[in-house]
């Protein structure tokens, strides 16, 4: 993967804004973490995780194009952070200033494949947020040449399907709690 220039776009107050995360997010994913519920915890890394895996937020943070992570952030009075925003719809809902409320990441795993995660937190889920985060994440990954994206993603759960099948083509495989998903990208 090449390292890609994320387009500035305009914040509007009160509003939620997908950038591309840097070190200094730190602390707010590790506050938004706390904020998540056992379950979205769950959900997200199939286990009862309560603190980041180290080395995924370190890789999610370090800037690499093999690890290319964005945050949605909340903002009151104009851009959260210093840093570009990712063009595309920015999403209403509670303020507060310059918190942190998902992520979301791609990371290289294979030659033109990377492995995709979304976490975003209880107060944000279904406000259009997570499925902000995907399209962003798929245009990055288009725009470096990746062919698929691939996810875990627990049985119980099939609406994701249906949000990657409109990036692509999905293929499923496993049985259990757990499915692995392979999202094919448009050439």
């Amino acid at each position: 993967m090449n390292a890609v220039d994320v387009p500035p776009a305009s914040v509007a107050a009160g509003t939620c804004a997908v950038r591309q995360a840097a070190a200094g997010d730190r602390p707010a994913l590790e506050r938004m973490l706390a904020r998540c519920t056992g379950q979205t915890r769950y959900r997200r890394f199939h286990g009862p995780v309560t603190v980041f895996p180290e080395r995924y937020l370190t890789e999610a943070l370090s800037g690499s194009p093999l690890h290319f992570a964005l945050v949605a952030c909340l903002d009151e009075d104009g851009p959260v952070v210093d840093g570009p925003v990712v063009d595309g719809p920015v999403v209403d809902g509670p303020v507060v200033d310059g918190t942190v409320v998902a992520l979301a990441s791609c990371r290289a795993v294979d030659e033109g494949i990377a492995e995709l995660g979304i976490l975003v937190e209880d107060e944000w889920q279904r406000r259009g947020v997570g499925s902000d985060l995907l399209r962003e994440i798929v245009a990055y990954a288009a725009r470096t040449g990746l062919r698929a994206l691939q996810a875990q993603v627990l049985a119980d759960q099939p609406w994701i399907v249906g949000l990657l099948r409109r990036h692509g083509t999905c293929t499923i495989a496993g049985a259990g709690q757990a499915l692995h998903v392979t999202l094919s990208l448009p050439r």
